[in-house]
């Protein structure tokens, strides 16, 4: 007592520490007109701009394929085999540096993204520049270095400002940008193919793409917000409620890294399903991306009509992958939506390996609209799905990278079977194709049913959960007797 009376402003300060402390405890409540004005300047801030990231980083790695159609394998005088080592050292790099991914909980986004642009950027103009396969290799080795963090990274960054079940539509739309990059890259190609001057169209056409990349890394460097509680477009209040928002629903605090979450979410057999979802989807992904322009070429187009009638193909996807969202979010489906997809794409597949006869283009171009329409739905939805159903960042963040990273790796299988010499029905390529898509269907329904399964066991024991019921699962998980899969 007597340091006390020696120190008047003792007791003011113990008291004014325990408020302090019972106020950080307190549960801020945030009404339902708050959260969706919170959401709606998330949706007007920060999903164009990650969305627009999106579209370069994908014209700047699928813009290769255009390049061939124009005549850069030939010019550099390259063997299918050499080609095939142009486009996995792109792959290679971009497998190997997933794990930089992390970074993102490390670095602040607005400093690290605006940095990968600029670096991402300048290898892909300088693609254009390449003389022989070791230049040209070496550019698209540097741009996967640069580009794995931001595309298995950006997911993530999402699902820092959406609840889980927020999250499909703003992820789906976020994925769905690939094939509207390709359609850009498509329509770009045919507009830039038709230029005649001293530079090769091939040359132009990887300089003028690259360009923008560069060009809007000041933008995200300052307008990117970190996180919530950064965003200076929001108030202070605002900013309050969306760290608070975020910390209830199904949802836990953001944190450093929880090993032992981590290395469960690495064995857990849900990602390891979403895994193979991936890598099978990937294989469409990257080779429809690296291939596409060539084998409508096959068909009997010419290269710059080649180039135009991949954009109608790439936009319908867009919007196939957006209505994928809507439905999945709407009737929460995700495993059937992914499922009937992937149905469409082994359709297209199937059609493309079975028809050769050149009299029948229409019926081989109708395949290539449904296989395209089919397999970026599906590969959206399915990463969607996985950060749904991880209950812990340290989960989620285990799930994306092995998805990233073991995903990734059928871009090396699809890079080697659509060679030069299989044209003009690249039998090989889309058989395999079709396998994998058909494949995709029995694990999305197996998928499906046994987390189906799960909640309604959980339903008989627990009781049923509502939609809006707010619950902490940050010390049990996914074993919280409230937690429900979305299926």
């Amino acid at each position: 007592m007597a340091a006390m009376e020696d120190k008047p402003g003792a007791i003011e300060e113990v008291e004014s520490a325990k408020d302090l402390a019972d106020a950080n405890t307190t549960t801020i409540q945030v009404t339902k007109s708050q959260e969706t004005c919170i959401r709606k300047a998330f949706d007007r801030r920060v999903v164009p701009l990650v969305c627009t990231l999106y579209v370069l980083s994908y014209i700047d790695r699928g813009n290769i394929g255009n390049a061939k159609t124009a005549g850069a394998q030939d010019d550099l005088g390259l063997s299918s085999a050499q080609w095939t080592w142009v486009l996995n050292s792109f792959y290679i790099c971009y497998v190997l540096f997933e794990w930089t991914t992390i970074l993102w909980k490390i670095l602040p986004a607005h400093i690290y993204v605006a940095i990968l642009c600029v670096c991402w950027g300048t290898c892909a103009m300088c693609a254009g520049a390449a003389q022989n396969m070791a230049g040209l290799a070496a550019c698209r080795a540097l741009l996967g270095i640069f580009e794995a963090s931001f595309g298995a990274g950006a997911p993530y960054y999402l699902s820092l400002f959406y609840q889980r079940r927020e999250l499909a539509f703003r992820t789906s739309l976020l994925l769905g940008m690939s094939p509207l990059a390709n359609c850009f890259a498509g329509a770009l190609a045919y507009g830039i193919t038709h230029i005649r001057n001293s530079i090769a169209p091939w040359r132009l056409l990887l300089l003028v793409e690259g360009a923008p990349t560069i060009l809007i890394a000041p933008v995200i460097y300052f307008l990117l917000p970190d996180s919530p509680d950064t965003a200076k477009f929001l108030t202070q209040e605002q900013r309050t409620h969306a760290v608070e928002r975020m910390q209830t629903r199904d949802r836990t605090k953001k944190t450093a890294i929880h090993w032992n979450q981590f290395f469960a979410g690495v064995k857990d057999y849900r990602n390891l399903t979403h895994t193979l979802i991936h890598f099978m989807c990937n294989y469409s992904f990257a080779g429809l991306s690296n291939f596409l322009p060539t084998i409508v070429n096959a068909m009997g187009y010419s290269s710059i009509n080649a180039q135009g009638l991949t954009a109608p193909v790439y936009f319908t996807a867009f919007l196939c992958c957006v209505a994928a969202a809507l439905i999945s979010d709407r009737y929460q489906k995700r495993g059937l939506v992914i499922a009937i997809s992937a149905t469409v794409g082994a359709i297209g597949y199937l059609l493309l390996a079975i028809v050769e006869d050149m009299e029948k283009t229409n019926i081989r171009y109708l395949g290539v609209w449904l296989a395209v329409c089919g397999i970026f739905p599906a590969l959206c939805i399915n990463i969607t799905w996985l950060l749904n159903n991880n209950s812990s960042e340290s989960k989620r963040g285990a799930g994306l990278a092995i998805l990233a990273i073991f995903g990734q790796c059928s871009s090396f299988l699809s890079s080697a079977v659509f060679p030069k010499e299989d044209a003009p029905f690249f039998v090989k390529g889309c058989a395999i194709g079709c396998g994998f898509t058909g494949s995709i269907v029995i694990m999305a329904l197996g998928l499906y049913f046994r987390m189906r399964a799960i909640n309604k066991s959980r339903d008989q024991i627990y009781g049923p959960v509502g939609d809006t019921e707010q619950i902490d699962v940050t010390d049990l998980g996914e074993k919280h007797p409230s937690f429900r899969y979305l299926l």
